[in-house]
């Protein structure tokens, strides 16, 4: 009963406590978190809440208007831009899937593509627009400056067709990312962004969405992906759906399915994006020595109140120069307070403070941006409208802030879900009911009387069991001989030779998660894996790497598997390489007559012999190399 009764509450409590945080909107995104430079970084923002869009056009921006929360440090907004407002360039990359897989949509997606460019007509020119196409390989069309020129262009690439048989979406989706950060950098401002047009088709594991994500956000480039679903089947698409939504909502870009919506409308409405981007210039202080990685969210502030707020990204934070400094009384230490709600009010526990009006008993003026009393302690009874957080939201020690009560989130608060929490808590009290009814009416059993079984006579004495035998040498490589990855070929820094020590040992660029990690930007993250068996047969599988896995000069087909044998070479792009060596198995794979495997144990005392009654200890078993793999 007890369990049941828990459940449903336990359920009753998640609900409770995650209602709110469903209806929140926060209306901020960050799109670029270049890494921080001597205590120093510039954000690109957008704002996407109407009223706080019609606002910030109206009446201008500040850097009051805006507070960057950090978990690790503190932060001062120092200066804002809206990139409207200059003559920053914007550079964007329309990418098209030219398998043979998209050969149904490609129509319908250059359609979109030239609604696209009969948006931009209408805008300031400072814009170039790239047309790509990719599959097995990529080209880049053209670059234009003006719609008809890219209606043209748009118009010579349709004609060409979906000619290429497989898709490697990831990996040039990374390809533009690079394009459009060297044509654009983030030093000259303006705006970076790419426009996929797909179906999510056949793809490779060798890249990860989240690495790929955050490459985008730290070269200030958005991903926004366009992808037909019609005819897609099965798991797997299902999950490349996931990973494209991911993809794009990682890097502040857009994600837009075309059979759920107007992909049109979303589309077209990419091209007046500029007008609600900002950058914020950033300085930070109090950075921890040592430190190389930070989070941070921005927060929109309107007089006291908190109006709208991004959620929390992660960046590159050294700690250098300028960032290492103490931070002044004015900046607030820690991360935001949590949000259930779109804005925020003053909390009950503490009395809301005009700009300009003495806070407690101390005196002193808080204007809106600022924090009164050193970083990281509370001020009981004062104001907390300030920039260390949520006007009503109170500082604890060690730089967080208390939750603030947001009256805009109960005001949001759906009826439905008000609605299931009344019936749910009306059937756990049914369920009460019922229980401690049934208990009460159910009457206690009666005591049964067991007869006790007559005593047992005692078992016969045993003899003492022998001595176990001594102790015998046992070989280390029995399970597994010894195989060695001899560096024939390699970045400076490398061992000697690398013992394979396991089944299935991986060989890769992505440190912490492979066997092998070697730095080389010619290695795939994952690009090949070792297979060893107890028999002494070595297999070397490609894992879809991107320049390829030799052995004795073949190169291997992608996901292929061929057997090694001891002497041959194992090359991985054309600058790692390696010898397959088994010092205790002869070349040819086949064990010399007479001869052990492995080299002998050490001498070793002489034990004594065990009685006669003794258990015989098994002898050794040396593994000798045969034709099957699967032993």
């Amino acid at each position: 009963m007890h369990r049941t009764v828990f459940m449903i509450a336990g359920l009753l409590a998640v609900l409770l406590v995650g209602a709110p945080a469903v209806a929140a909107d926060n209306g901020l995104t960050v799109l670029a978190v270049p890494p921080a430079s001597n205590g120093q970084t510039r954000l690109q923002i957008e704002v996407t809440e109407p009223s706080l869009q019609k606002e910030l056009r109206s009446a201008g921006v500040s850097p009051e208007r805006f507070r960057v929360a950090v978990e690790q440090a503190g932060a001062q907004v120092t200066g804002v831009r809206r990139m409207a407002d200059s003559s920053e360039g914007r550079y964007t990359v329309l990418a098209f899937d030219q398998s043979g897989s998209f050969s149904e949509y490609w129509s319908q997606a250059f359609g979109l593509a030239k609604d696209y460019a009969d948006a931009l007509g209408a805008r300031p020119r400072h814009h170039t627009v790239a047309v790509m196409t990719f599959g097995q390989s990529k080209s880049t069309h053209c670059e234009e400056r003006t719609a008809a020129g890219l209606e043209a262009c748009l118009a010579k690439v349709q004609r060409l067709g979906t000619v290429q048989r497989v898709t490697r979406l990831k990996f040039y989706i990374q390809q533009a990312v690079r394009e459009a950060a060297s044509e654009q950098p983030l030093s000259r401002g303006g705006s970076r962004e790419v426009i996929v047009f797909t179906d999510a088709g056949e793809e490779s594991a060798a890249l990860k969405v989240k690495e790929l994500a955050r490459e985008a956000r730290d070269k200030g480039v958005r991903l926004h992906l366009v992808v037909f679903s019609g005819q897609g089947k099965g798991k797997g698409f299902a999950q490349r759906l996931d990973e494209m939504s991911q993809l794009a909502e990682g890097s502040g870009g857009r994600y837009i399915q075309v059979e759920d919506g107007n992909a049109r409308q979303a589309l077209t409405g990419l091209v007046g994006a500029l007008e609600n981007l900002y950058w914020l210039d950033v300085d930070f202080c109090g950075v921890k020595p040592g430190q190389t990685s930070d989070r941070l969210s921005v927060e929109a502030l309107s007089g006291r109140a908190t109006t709208a707020w991004s959620g929390p990204v992660s960046f590159r934070q050294r700690a250098e120069g300028r960032a290492t400094t103490a931070c002044p009384g004015s900046v607030a230490m820690g991360p935001a307070p949590a949000r259930t709600g779109p804005g925020s009010q003053t909390g009950a526990s503490s009395s809301a403070a005009s700009p300009g009006t003495a806070t407690g008993n101390s005196g002193s003026m808080t204007p809106p941006g600022s924090s009164t009393g050193t970083p990281g302690t509370g001020s009981t009874g004062s104001t907390t409208g300030t920039a260390a957080g949520t006007p009503g939201a109170g500082m604890q020690p060690g730089g967080s802030m208390s939750a603030p009560v947001s009256e805009s989130a109960s005001r949001g608060f759906p009826w439905w879900l008000l609605a299931l929490l009344v019936g749910l808590g009306l059937l756990l009290l049914l369920v009460l009911i019922v229980l401690l009814s049934r208990r009460r009416s159910e009457p206690a059993p009666a005591p049964q009387v067991v007869a006790l079984p007559p005593a047992a006579e005692p078992p016969p004495a045993q003899p003492e069991p022998p001595p176990a035998a001594p102790a015998v040498w046992k070989d280390p490589f029995a399970t597994l001989p010894e195989t060695r990855l001899v560096v024939v070929k390699g970045p400076p820094g490398l061992e000697p030779f690398y013992r394979v020590h396991k089944a299935s040992f991986t060989i890769g660029a992505r440190s912490g998660e492979m066997d092998l990690a070697v730095e080389l930007p010619q290695l795939s993250g994952h690009h090949a894996t070792v297979q060893l068996f107890k028999a002494g047969n070595v297999f070397v599988k490609d894992e879809h790497s991107t320049n390829g896995t030799f052995v004795d000069g073949r190169r291997l087909n992608p996901g292929e598997r061929v057997q090694v044998k001891p002497g041959q070479s194992i090359r991985l792009s054309q600058h790692l390489e390696f010898t397959l060596v088994q010092p205790g198995l002869q070349p040819s794979g086949e064990p010399s007559a007479g001869e052990p495997l492995v080299a002998a144990p050490p001498a070793e005392p002489v034990a004594a012999q065990p009685s006669a009654d003794a258990p015989r200890v098994k002898s050794r078993t040396f593994y000798a190399p045969v034709r099957g793999d699967d032993e």
